[in-house]
């Protein structure tokens, strides 16, 4: 079939507007990064050329390597129990005689579009050392109370606990929706067979997700090394920086100290750092993950 030149035209003019938002707000922005963490620049001063000063500051700095070790835990104690967990709750969800579905789904989706700044605030009303709700239910079963947000043993654990909270809702929903699109002869013919449940979930049920399970995870990497307002609302980085994480650190580096090209620098490796994770991750999982 032969295309004319009014449908070519057509085609561009529906393109350009998403290609130029592309250019403006994700390569330009990108680019002009890259750029800065090559300079040292304080916003008043005029850009100096210093070459790969920055980097090499940034893998000699102590706290650059602290804020990536407590990133790491963060990621690790958030990204798991937040999958494992929405996995759970949409294999539950899914049962077609459970009633009242639609509530709870809602119910476990809410904490997903509420805001993390609004929601930071409540958590540290729970957090709260002598009076807070946590501290209350922990009194119940016999357990002293515990400084969550002041004590460096426990601050990065409540901050975890409110990454759980808030990302567990979109998980059930990505795992709900790859759930319902496994045909149901599948089930239908182990049913026939004689299959128990457990044996239908980790035969059918887990490979048939598998593509979801890489993208929800992929996603949840992404997000909890991005972490920033629930840190920047409740701890500060603090106590004795026990919850700087990177973009913290970051944040610091740039609109405390001033030093732009030394915070770009950060960015940079966080981005190749994210990207790398996703190569490896579909690496890793190349012959892991069933597409039907």
């Amino acid at each position: 079939m032969v295309r004319s030149r009014k449908d070519e035209l057509l085609g561009w003019l529906t393109v350009i507007p998403a290609l130029v938002s592309q250019i403006l707000f994700i390569y330009l922005p990108l680019a002009t990064a890259l750029y800065i963490s090559f300079n040292n620049w304080n916003l008043i001063r005029p850009m100096r050329w210093v070459g790969l000063d920055n980097y090499t500051t940034m893998f000699a700095t102590a706290d650059f390597w602290n804020s990536l070790k407590i990133t790491s835990i963060y990621v690790v104690g958030t990204v798991i129990p937040s999958v494992v967990l929405g996995l759970i709750l949409a294999l539950f969800l899914n049962i077609k005689w459970l009633k009242g579905k639609g509530i709870l789904r809602t119910l476990f989706y809410i904490p997903v579009i509420t805001s993390m700044a609004a929601a930071a605030v409540i958590w540290g009303w729970l957090f709260e050392a002598n009076y807070g709700l946590m501290n209350v239910m922990l009194g119940w079963i016999g357990i002293s109370k515990i400084a969550w947000l002041s004590d460096p043993d426990y601050s990065l654990a409540a901050l975890m606990i409110i990454g759980i909270w808030k990302r567990v809702g979109y998980n059930m929903v990505l795992f709900l929706a790859g759930l319902q699109a496994i045909p149901s002869v599948y089930y239908e013919a182990a049913d026939i067979d004689g299959a128990s449940n457990y044996q239908k979930i980790m035969s059918i049920t887990l490979p048939l997700l598998s593509p979801t399970t890489l993208f929800v995870f992929i996603v949840q990497f992404i997000a909890s090394f991005r972490v920033f307002v629930s840190v920047s609302v409740m701890t500060r980085g603090g106590p004795a920086k026990s919850t700087q994480v990177i973009t913290y650190y970051l944040y610091e580096n740039a609109f405390r100290y001033l030093k732009f090209g030394y915070a770009s620098a950060i960015a940079v490796f966080m981005f190749l750092m994210m990207v790398l994770f996703t190569i490896i991750q579909f690496r890793a999982s190349k012959n892991k993950v069933f597409y039907s």
